[in-house]
């Protein structure tokens, strides 16, 4: 993905977030102010330095109330990019959980996920072309948090550091992410 697409859609994202937040509140009972909701989705952007590489893309990620403040998150993300005139991308699949401390409009959070990235690089040179991919497996811990704009839209802030081990090496990859969330089920 281009990063003049990446930033239209943050772009847009912002916008609708914004928009979900001016919109006319409803009056919520008494009771329900305090009921976290039981799950949520995110979207946005989001960067990561791998390697020598700066790559955009987006980040998607779900999660689940189990109790108290402990949810199971699934994140799913994809970066994109080029490096000494290679065509990089990054795709990570990494599940855990979350713990989410809630007191008025902000919630931090903190986070450790296992999964994996399959990363891709491609080159094409005058009559050859030449592609490689691997898949390494690792780690991501950080956290976030959320500002809440109203009853079922926030925006959310988050840092990881993943740590993948792939081809005998430890990379050290810090992604951030800035995105919207829509809450379900209160």
């Amino acid at each position: 993905m281009r990063p003049g697409r990446v930033l239209a859609l943050a772009t847009a994202l912002g916008l609708l977030t914004a928009l979900a937040g001016a919109a006319p509140r409803r009056a919520a009972p008494a009771q329900s102010a305090t009921v976290s909701p039981s799950s949520d989705l995110f979207g946005g952007y989001s960067y990561t330095h791998a390697g020598e590489a700066n790559l955009h893309g987006w980040g998607l990620s779900g999660s689940y109330r189990l109790r108290g403040a402990l949810s199971l998150v699934g994140d799913l993300t994809g970066h994109y990019g080029s490096f000494a005139g290679a065509d990089l991308s990054q795709l990570a699949f990494m599940a855990g959980a979350r713990w989410t401390w809630r007191a008025g409009r902000l919630h931090p959070f903190a986070e450790g996920l296992l999964g994996g990235a399959r990363t891709s690089a491609s080159l094409e040179v005058p009559g050859a072309s030449v592609n490689d991919a691997d898949t390494d497996w690792g780690l991501a811990l950080g956290g976030g948090a959320d500002y809440s704009l109203n009853g079922r839209w926030a925006v959310r802030a988050l840092v990881h550091l993943r740590l993948l081990s792939g081809e005998g090496a430890l990379d050290t990859d810090p992604r951030l992410s800035i995105g919207a969330v829509y809450r379900l089920g209160r």
